[in-house]
Order: C-alpha cells, then structure tokens, then sequence
C-alpha cells in the first residue's frame, strides 16, 4: 500500500510536459515529436549509407564482377530498407491510434451534446456546465474501457517493434561494418580481404538509431505503467486528480 501511495505521488515530469488539451491521451504532442524525430533521424544517418556499394573495397588484384559478387555475399541483409520499414511502421502505428481516437472521441462528444441539448437545463450556465461535464467523461479512460486498451495496446506495440530493430541493429546490422571480411567464392578465388570505408560514420549512425530505440522503449514502459496505475489500480477520483495535477 506504501508502494502504490509512492508511487502515485510521483508522477513523471514528462507527463506534464506532455500535456494536451484532450485529457485522456496523455503524451500525445510527445509521442508525434517522436514521430517527427524519428523519421528525421532515419533521413539524416541514410546518408552516409547510400554509397555503400562504392565503400565496399577489397584489396589484391580483384575484378568488379568479384568485387560485386563479394559485396552480394557480405550484405545478405538489407540495411536502408528495414530503416525505412520501422519507421513506417512507427509512424503509421501512432496515426493509425490518431485516426481511431479521434474518430471515437468525436462521436462520443456529438452524443454527449445531443443529449444535453435534449435535457433542457433551466438556465445556459448550467447548460454549459452539463455539457462540460458530459465532455470530460469522454476523455477519462477509466469509464472508456475501448480507448484504454487501445492505448496500452499502442504502446506494446510500439515498445514490440522497438525492440525487434534494436535486435536487427546489434546483431545483424553493426557486424556487418565491424567484422573482418574475407571473400572466396567459386567464380572468385581468394581469400581477399575486404573493408568497408567510413565505417566510423556508420557505427555512428546505428548508435544513434540504437539510443533512439532504447529512449522510445524506456518512454513506452513509462506510460505503460502509468496508465494501468493512474486508471486500472486506482479509482476514478484519483485518475481526476492526477488530470488536474497534469493540467495545472
């Protein structure tokens, strides 16, 4: 009980520096800065990738139908490509929850409204109470059970998908560049010793991806556990309370 009282108290700063004005998405303006910075991220580390062929040399007397043929059987893996698939994704899986939220809050709102307007309040100031009132329900997630598991979800998802690319950038894609490579092929005799050239710029850029992903994956536990804790382990009154600290 001491625990869950801690914990509740200390709520992450990031969530008030994520806020927004609809109640029940916290971390929304977080989470497409995310979006934002991650497909900016991939854009800029690409580039010292995009000559890949032409930094793929090998020493000796070797042919350029050897030479392509060693590079074919070095990069068995796609590298660009899976970046541009995760990012993607990601962005695609935070539009796609956009989307559905959006569409659900809306309807429930038009609803909401209507039937305030069908209940006549004696005067427009409790009219306008009534309906704000009405409002709020939409956006808390501890009475909209459909919204809450979209959000947890969201973030399984994502955390799912970070760590899947973080596995691809440690294990398939950093020991392409950091092994010592030797070609000999059938057509190709050799060994030949191969090297792949500005291989500080690229181990910088796969870091760089690596900390991203690990920041994603620690922001996605972050909400995940806050949002069972703040509307699944407590009360309604105490998800209220944690709204008006966020909003204040």
């Amino acid at each position: 009980m001491a625990d869950n009282i801690r914990f509740q108290g200390v709520v992450p700063a990031v969530l008030k520096m994520s806020k927004d004005p609809t109640n029940f998405y916290i971390g929304r303006t977080l989470w497409f800065s995310f979006t934002f910075l991650y497909i900016s991220v991939v854009y800029v580390v690409q580039i010292s990738w995009l000559d890949l062929a032409k930094d793929f040399q090998c020493h000796g007397n070797i042919s350029k139908a050897c030479l392509a043929e060693c590079y074919e059987n070095h990069f068995t893996r796609p590298v660009l490509g899976v970046w541009y698939v995760i990012g993607f994704i990601f962005s695609s899986i935070f539009f796609v929850m956009e989307f559905f939220v959006s569409q659900s809050v809306h309807k429930q709102t038009k609803m909401f409204k209507k039937q305030s307007l069908e209940e006549k309040p004696s005067d427009t100031d409790s009219k306008e109470d009534h309906i704000e009132i009405k409002e709020e329900e939409v956006f808390d997630l501890s009475h909209k059970k459909s919204l809450l598991a979209m959000y947890l979800v969201y973030f399984l998802v994502q955390l799912s998908v970070q760590v899947i690319f973080l596995v691809i950038l440690i294990h398939y894609h950093l020991p392409l560049i950091k092994k010592p490579i030797w070609c000999s092929t059938h057509m190709c005799q050799g060994p030949y010793t191969c090297v792949v050239m500005g291989t500080q710029e690229k181990t910088m850029s796969i870091i760089l991806l690596s900390t991203l992903s690990v920041v994603i994956m620690t922001f996605c536990i972050m909400f995940f556990l806050y949002t069972i804790n703040a509307y699944l382990a407590t009360g309604p009154n105490l998800s209220k309370r944690y709204r008006d600290f966020i909003k204040s």
